[in-house]
Order: structure tokens, then C-alpha cells, then sequence
């Protein structure tokens, strides 16, 4: 019998990671309120196109900086017209000639990548642009996908657990991504670098719904799963089904589904996702197949997950029974705890 210990779930997190944001499209001159880690930010583009990432919170009377208004690369409070750099100094304030020093709010360091804006929620002195995780799908032209943003009233690790442990698709999923087969197979399991690897390799098996339509299987096929949790909140998704050994047929399916999981506070999580693949690239109905079928597959899990948080707040501090296709779930459980105590002890 498995035991899990999740110490670290209340309102702890990594903060000298990157966190996404929002979409590219999203960040634009007009301003963007957003709660990261419990914390409201303010998103703005210069006049160059350059994104920018401030605390969103005036220093006079905590008005939110994005309810007010861009005069060049400042924003302006919309309460009492103080004044702030992109650098989060105050320049001006109405009325005073000369505004204190140091005064200001926190700039957060941006790094725009991939079509998502990535924030660096902690010290600015160990910033490290390394630890984006390599989503480079997202910008390869041999792989083309659509994508979109849920949130979700759950903590942030009760959608990577859910991600990082598939057998809940032959339950939860059974028009889209399901396959009667999952739990019958093992999974392998190992810490690499700081992330966890998760597969499942399943052979001569009946194709899921989704993979049916997307390869066009109609005999036995062999699907392999491998995913990739890099802390603090990115699950990568691989998945490849091809026609089985014994099958007349030659036909192979490959997709990626990237998932950034990001807190927006310790229970409401902002999911951004994207499906890629890497065949039928010009097909527009094979996009809006596999983007509607993903869509309607995560509101799937999100019913369903934050039915499961309101469970976990009657016992905060329980720990659940895990069985042997929870390894996933204990490796990133056991990872997250190491990191968490290696950071404060640097603190």
C-alpha cells in the first residue's frame, strides 16, 4: 500500500520558476489583469511590442494599475493619475513636483516565447531562462495545432495528477480519448533532471475515438504514451498510435498536448493548452476535429476535478491510498517536496 504526503499543496509554490501568463494575443496596449500565485499582475505591450509584467497594485490606495490607462510606455492609475515605468517606478504623481524615490511596484522579468508570455515569479538574482521547458512544438514548422486557456476552480496539481496518471480516460473520457485497454498495461516511471517520465507502451489494442478519426485505424493498433512533468506545472503529453504488427494496415498518429498549469491562486488554476501534430498539416477539419475533441475532453476533466477539490478542502491534510498506477502521481509528489525544501533553504 502507497501513501502520498502533499505538505506543500496550501498556498505553497516554487517561485524561481517560470509561470505562463497568458497567450501573446492576449498581452496587447490595452491592460490585462491577472492573478499569478496569488498575486494580481498587470500585462502591457510598449509602444514597441515589448510585454511587460507588473504588481497590480497601486502604491496609494491599491487601486488596480490595469483599470487604468497607456500614456506611451507608462501606465497611468486610474484612481488618482500616479504613474509607472515598465520598470515599475512611479515617474509621476499629480500635484507633486518631485516623486519620492524608490518608490514603485514590482517589474516583473517577461520572457515572450512560443506564443505564451512566461513570468519569472521569483528572485530576480536566479533568474535562469533554462528553465523554460522545451515546448519548442509550439514554433516547429513540421507541427501545427490549435490551442486555448480553461480555469478551473482547483488547485493547480490536481490537473497535472490527472494528467500524469491516463486511466481516468476510460472512465471519464469514453467518446473522445478513451480505450479500454489503459489500465491493463504498466506504467514506467523515472526522475530525470528534475522531471518526472511517465510511459505506458500498449500493444494490439482497439484505437480510442479520437485517434480512429485522426489516423483512420480500423484494425488493431499499438499506442504508446509519454509524458513528462517538469516542475512546477507543465505536463507534456507524447503520444504516438500506430497500426499494430499483425495489422494490414501501415498508418501512424502523432500527436503533443503542452499543458502550463498555472496558479492563479491556491485553489483556481489558469490551464493553458495546445494540441499539436505533425501529419495532416494543411487539413483545417483535422485541426477543428482535434482542437473541439480536446477541448470537450479537458471540460470532461474539469468537472470532475473540481468536484474532487471540493473533496479534498472537507480533508485538507489527508492523505489518499494510491495504487500502482499512481507512480507518476508519487514521483512528481515526491519531486515537488524536494524542490520546495531545497528553495527554502536558499532563502
Amino acid at each position: 500500500m502507497f501513501w502520498v504526503s502533499f505538505v506543500w499543496r496550501n498556498k505553497v509554490y516554487l517561485k524561481n520558476s517560470w509561470y505562463v501568463g497568458a497567450w501573446s494575443h492576449e498581452v496587447t496596449r490595452e491592460p490585462l489583469q491577472r492573478f499569478m500565485l496569488d498575486e494580481p499582475l498587470v500585462f502591457y505591450r510598449t509602444k514597441s511590442g515589448d510585454p511587460v509584467a507588473l504588481d497590480d497594485r497601486c502604491i496609494h490606495r491599491f487601486a488596480p494599475l490595469s483599470a487604468g490607462c497607456l500614456e506611451d510606455d507608462n501606465i497611468i492609475c486610474g484612481y488618482h493619475g500616479f504613474t509607472y515605468s515598465p520598470s515599475g517606478d512611479c515617474v509621476a504623481i499629480p500635484g507633486v513636483q518631485q516623486t519620492p524615490k524608490k518608490a514603485g511596484v514590482r517589474s516583473y522579468p517577461v520572457v515572450e516565447k512560443w506564443g505564451w508570455i512566461w513570468v519569472w515569479m521569483g528572485d530576480t538574482e536566479k533568474l535562469d531562462e533554462t528553465k523554460i521547458p522545451d515546448f519548442h512544438y509550439l514554433d516547429d514548422p513540421e507541427w501545427v495545432g490549435k490551442g486555448d486557456t480553461l480555469n478551473l476552480k482547483c488547485a493547480y496539481n490536481l490537473v497535472y495528477e490527472n494528467l500524469l496518471d491516463l486511466t481516468h480516460a476510460k472512465f471519464v473520457h469514453k467518446t473522445t480519448l478513451a480505450t479500454d485497454d489503459v489500465t491493463e498495461f504498466p506504467l514506467k516511471v523515472e526522475e530525470v533532471n528534475d522531471t518526472v517520465v511517465v510511459q505506458r507502451k500498449m500493444f494490439d489494442i482497439k484505437s480510442s475515438p479520437l485517434f480512429t478519426r485522426a489516423g483512420g485505424f480500423k484494425e488493431a493498433v499499438d499506442h504508446r504514451q509519454h509524458i513528462i512533468f517538469t516542475p512546477p506545472c507543465y505536463i507534456s503529453i507524447n503520444t504516438t498510435v500506430k497500426s499494430s504488427k499483425d495489422s494490414s494496415e501501415d498508418k501512424v498518429a502523432d500527436i503533443r498536448i503542452l499543458n502550463a498549469l498555472t496558479p492563479e491562486t491556491s485553489k483556481t488554476t489558469n490551464y493553458f493548452w495546445n494540441l499539436v501534430r505533425c501529419f495532416a498539416l494543411d487539413d483545417g477539419e483535422m485541426e477543428t476535429f482535434l482542437y473541439e475533441s480536446n477541448k470537450f475532453a479537458f471540460s470532461e476533466d474539469q468537472v470532475i476535478i473540481e468536484q474532487q477539490q471540493k473533496m479534498w478542502d472537507t480533508m485538507p491534510n489527508a492523505r489518499p491510498i494510491s495504487f500502482p498506477h499512481d507512480k507518476g502521481v508519487i514521483a512528481s509528489g515526491r519531486l515537488m517536496e524536494r524542490l520546495m525544501s531545497d528553495e527554502k533553504k536558499e532563502i
